[in-house]
């Protein structure tokens, strides 16, 4: 019997706050690393996989708002966006960060940006995969 396992993307590797937003060069730069991530949320088969890849997912969607100026997840930081986001690209990045939900699993081991997982509802999921041409998750 073999065990199935998903290495975590590069894009999901622990950073710092300030390398972790400096990366984000584009919205289309993260939505490619987002689809890249829930793809492998979907091929994960220990808990640490899915727990790694999806707070990823949260953490791509924070360091964004702060090149957005805070218009995903709300205030305003004080500046101008530092990137241009679409307001159907602004939509999709509010649903998906509505979907992140405190956690505190393996955070003794790991820097992280954000305490929080992507776990979305089966409707923003649809439209997430939707919005990022990810195949529908097999039940």
């Amino acid at each position: 019997m073999a065990i199935a396992f998903h290495v975590a993307p590069a894009i999901a590797q622990p950073r710092d706050l300030g390398k972790s937003v400096d990366s984000v060069r584009s919205v289309d730069q993260v939505k490619k690393d987002i689809r890249e991530l829930i793809i492998a949320v979907d091929g994960c088969a220990v808990g640490s996989c899915y727990n790694f890849n999806s707070t990823a997912i949260c953490e791509l969607v924070g360091a964004l708002d702060v090149q957005v100026n805070g218009q995903i997840i709300g205030g305003v930081l004080g500046g101008s966006a530092k990137i241009p986001i679409s307001r159907s690209d602004l939509t999709l990045m509010k649903d998906i960060f509505s979907q992140c939900k405190p956690t505190n699993y393996q955070y003794w081991n790991f820097d992280s940006v954000l305490h929080v997982s992507y776990s979305p509802s089966l409707e923003i999921d649809k439209k997430v995969r939707k919005a990022l041409k990810i195949p529908k998750l097999k039940p």
